[in-house]
């Protein structure tokens, strides 16, 4: 299956999978990840793939195999293998497997930044307020792995 195909074909199978599924602020939950995909601004179809899917195991009854079986790349399975929580794992354990991942770091950026719009709430209670800065330091924390990703294989650099 080519992009364009995996593509067409997430968009329909998290929008079915999220079905009924309302965010923190009263508005389908479809719309986070598509807000996600749409703050990476790129045309690279199994990076969107990962930004529609990233919720998709952990907060839906699909399965890894279910998305190998739809046809999504391996590409694709282990991006949003890296995002999703698993049952009992540490907050470190899930940053450890988001930082291995290059898509996955820059999926979870986007996440972040759209998770800590606490515009996207109904109220802004004191829990609100610590899991906003907890997600700020992780955002850091991604940023200076995306940095040294890019330092290390000269992106974005001026060599002379």
């Amino acid at each position: 299956m080519n992009g364009n195909e995996m593509l067409s074909r997430m968009l329909v199978l998290a929008t079915l999978k999220h079905e009924g599924q309302y965010d923190k602020g009263g508005r389908p939950y479809i719309l986070h990840p598509l807000k996600v995909m749409h703050y990476l601004k790129t045309d690279d179809d199994e990076l969107n793939c990962i930004a529609i899917g990233h919720d998709i195991i952990e907060d839906t009854d699909t399965t890894y195999v279910e998305l190998a079986m739809e046809g999504f790349s391996v590409r694709v399975i282990d991006g949003i293998r890296a995002m999703t929580k698993v049952k009992g794992e540490t907050f470190e354990q899930y940053k450890a497997r988001v930082k291995a991942n290059h898509d996955a770091v820059r999926v979870k950026l986007m996440d972040l930044r759209h998770n800590t719009d606490i515009r996207r709430l109904k109220g802004v209670t004191e829990k609100d307020m610590q899991r906003t800065e907890r997600y700020h330091k992780f955002y850091k924390e991604l940023e200076d792995v995306v940095l040294r990703h890019e330092i290390d294989n000269n992106i974005g650099m001026t060599v002379r």
